[in-house]
C-alpha cells in the first residue's frame, strides 16, 4: 500500500501563543556600535544585519531590579531577530519583568562563523552589553549553535566575569550528524549549490566538536558559570524543515530535528529537560518557565530533576538502515532505490538546490505511483535554502523503485537519504588509535540474511575543507569491510563516507551508506 503524506507549506513553525498583552510590547532597539565585521567561509545564508550590532529590550514596568539582564544568543544561519519575530520569548521575558539585550554575531551578516570568531566577537559584545547596564550581571540564554559561541566567549575570551549564568536551548555541545552530512561525498553537491559549507557549519562536525570537547572540558575556565541545558524530541509539521532532519538523525537517536537529546547534554552542566520540543519551538517563550528558576545565582536542580547522560562523543553506532545519494542533477534524471525484502516503511527524503518540474515514482512492477508531493523551501537549519519533497510508501514491494526527476535549470543538484523501516543488519564504529594516526573504521554485519561473498564497501575519506583532496577505494568480501583510515594531516576534520552493497538470501540488492567524520591528531 502506498500512503504519500502532502507536504505542508511552512514559514514558521508554530510558536507558544502571544497573548495580546504581550503583543504591545515595542520591539527592541538596535544599538550600533564598532564591529569587528570580516567575511568569513563560503556559507552565503542570505543574511544582511551588521554582525556586532545589538538590540535593547524595552524596560520592564515590574523590572525586578535585582535580576541578570538577559542576553538572547542566535545560533547557525540567524539572526538576532528570531527570539522577538514571530516568537514570544523577549514578550515572556518581558512580563516576568527582566531586562533584555539580543546581539548579532558574525552569522547575521552573510557567513556562518565558528565558535572561535563568534566568541571572540560574543566576548567583546558582553563587555560592551555589561557597561551599558551599569555592570549589571548578565545571564545568556542561547539557542543552538549559540551556546557553543557561549561557551567559547567565556571560556577563552575572558567575559566569564560579567556572566552569571548560561542556559542552551539545544545547542549541539558534541555537533550534529546533518553537518557530517553537509559535507558527506554525497551532499557535497547540495551543499555547495546553497552555500552551506561554511565555517559554522564545518565547526559543528562530529569530530570538529569531539576535539573542541576534548579541548574545552578540561580548561579550567569552562564551568566557572554554571550551564543549564534543555534538549527536544519532536520534529515539528510532517515533511516540515525540522522532519527532514529529525528523519535522518532518528539513527542516531531522540532529536529535535537538528540536535540530537544527547549532544545537547553539556558534560560539567546541567540538563533541566528532555521533551517533546523541536528546534524551532524550544527557542520560544513556552520554554521559559523551565529554566526561568536558574537564571541567577547558584541553585542547582536537585539530582533527581536532571540527567547525566553519556555525552555524545563516547560511542554510539548508528542502526544503519539508510541508503544515501546525491550527485549534480541533469535536466531529466533517474534515481534507483532499492528495496530488500521485509521493509515495513520506505521514507524518501530528496532535497534539491532548486525546485523540481517533475517527480515521478514507479514501483518495481513498472507502475506509476500517484504521487501529489509538494516542495517546500528549508527556511532553517544546515540545509536552509535547499527544496524538499518527501514521500513516504507502507510496505513497500521489494526491487528497484525509480524517481524520475526533471529539473528547468543547469545548476541544480540533489540529495536523496531513504530511510528503511526494519530490523538494522548493520552497525559502525570508528575505533581510534592514540599513539598512530591510522584507526580502524569498524563496520559489523549480521550476515544471515546476507550472502556474504556478495558483500562490498566503497569507502570515501575527504577532506572536509578540501573536498578534492579525496581517497576512494572498494574492498569485497565480509572480512574486508573494515577498514584502516590513514589520515594525512593533523588538526584537520575528514568526513567518511561507505556505502555499503550486498545481495540478500532472497535475491534482491542491499544498499546502505554510513556517513561519520574523524579528527586527524
Amino acid at each position: 500500500m502506498l500512503c504519500l503524506s502532502a507536504l505542508i507549506t511552512v514559514g514558521i513553525y508554530p510558536v507558544s501563543q502571544v497573548s495580546a498583552s504581550t503583543k504591545t510590547v515595542t520591539d527592541p532597539v538596535r544599538i550600533d556600535s564598532p564591529a569587528s565585521f570580516s567575511i568569513m567561509g563560503k556559507g552565503g545564508n542570505g543574511n544582511e544585519e551588521t554582525p556586532g550590532t545589538w538590540y535593547l529590550g524595552a524596560t520592564p514596568a515590574d523590572l525586578q531590579p535585582d535580576a541578570p539582564v538577559l542576553l538572547f544568543v542566535p545560533g547557525l544561519n540567524n539572526v538576532a531577530q528570531i527570539f522577538w519575530e514571530d516568537n514570544d520569548m523577549y514578550q515572556t521575558a518581558y512580563h516576568a519583568g527582566y531586562q533584555t539585550a539580543f546581539v548579532q554575531l558574525y552569522d547575521a551578516g552573510g557567513e556562518s562563523a565558528d565558535m572561535w570568531n563568534n566568541g571572540r566577537l560574543l566576548a567583546e559584545k558582553i563587555t560592551e552589553i555589561s557597561n551599558h547596564f551599569g555592570g549589571k550581571d548578565i545571564t545568556i540564554v542561547a539557542y543552538s549553535k549559540g551556546g557553543v559561541d557561549s561557551q567559547a566567549a567565556l571560556t577563552y575570551y575572558g567575559a566569564s566575569d560579567y556572566v552569571d549564568n548560561v542556559i542552551t536551548l539545544s545547542s549541539p555541545h558534541h555537533g550534529s550528524q546533518l553537518a557530517d552530512l553537509a559535507y558527506s561525498s554525497d551532499a557535497g553537491w547540495l551543499a555547495d549549490l546553497i552555500g552551506m559549507q561554511g565555517e559554522g557549519t564545518y565547526s559543528m562536525q562530529m569530530a570538529y566538536m569531539e576535539n573542541f570537547r576534548s579541548e574545552t572540558d578540561t580548561n579550567p575556565n569552562a564551568y566557572v558559570n554554571d550551564y543549564f541545558t534543555l534538549g527536544g524530541t519532536d520534529w515539528g509539521a510532517v515533511f516540515s524543515s525540522n522532519w527532514f532532519g529529525g528523519m535522518y538523525l532518528s539513527s542516531y537517536g531522540p532529536n529535535d530535528g537538528v540536535v540530537t537529546a544527547r549532544s545537547s547534554n553539556l558534560p560539567g552542566g546541567y540538563e533541566l529537560a528532555i521533551r517533546e520540543w523541536n528546534h524551532a519551538t524550544i527557542r520560544t517563550g513556552i520554554t521559559f518557565p523551565t529554566f526561568q528558576d536558574y537564571l541567577e545565582g547558584d541553585q542547582l536542580p536537585p539530582a533527581s530533576d536532571f540527567s547525566t547522560q553519556t555525552s555524545e562523543s563516547e560511542s554510539f553506532p548508528p542502526k544503519a538502515n539508510q541508503w544515501v545519494h546525491g550527485a549534480p542533477l541533469a535536466k531529466k534524471d533517474v534515481i534507483t532505490v532499492n528495496v530488500e525484502e521485509d521493509v515495513e516503511k520506505l521514507t524518501i527524503n530528496l532535497l534539491t538546490a532548486k525546485q523540481l518540474s517533475k517527480l515521478k515514482v514507479t514501483n518495481p512492477s513498472g507502475k506509476n505511483a500517484k504521487t501529489n508531493v509538494q516542495q517546500i523551501h528549508l527556511e532553517e537549519g544546515i540545509f536552509k535554502d535547499a527544496v524538499s519533497s518527501a514521500l513516504t510508501i507502507e510496505n513497500p514491494e521489494a526491487g528497484e523503485w525509480q524517481l524520475e526527476l526533471r529539473t528547468n535549470t543547469d545548476d541544480n543538484a540533489y540529495l536523496l537519504v531513504a530511510d528503511l523501516k526494519k530490523e538494522p543488519y548493520m552497525q559502525a564504529e570508528l575505533i581510534k588509535n592514540f599513539t598512530m594516526q591510522d584507526d580502524l573504521y569498524q563496520l559489523n554485519i549480521d550476515t544471515k540474511h546476507l550472502i556474504e561473498d556478495s558483500l562490498s564497501a566503497t569507502y570515501h575519506l575527504t577532506e572536509s575543507a578540501k573536498p578534492n583532496n579525496e581517497k576512494k577505494w572498494t574492498v569485497k568480501g565480509k572480512s574486508n569491510l573494515s577498514q584502516q583510515l590513514k589520515l594525512d594531516k593533523a588538526n584537520t576534520v575528514y568526513n567518511i563516507t561507505v556505502d555499503i552493497e550486498g545481495i540478500t538470501n532472497d535475491g534482491h540488492t542491499f544498499k546502505r551508506t554510513i556517513v561519520d567524520s574523524v579528527y586527524g591528531k
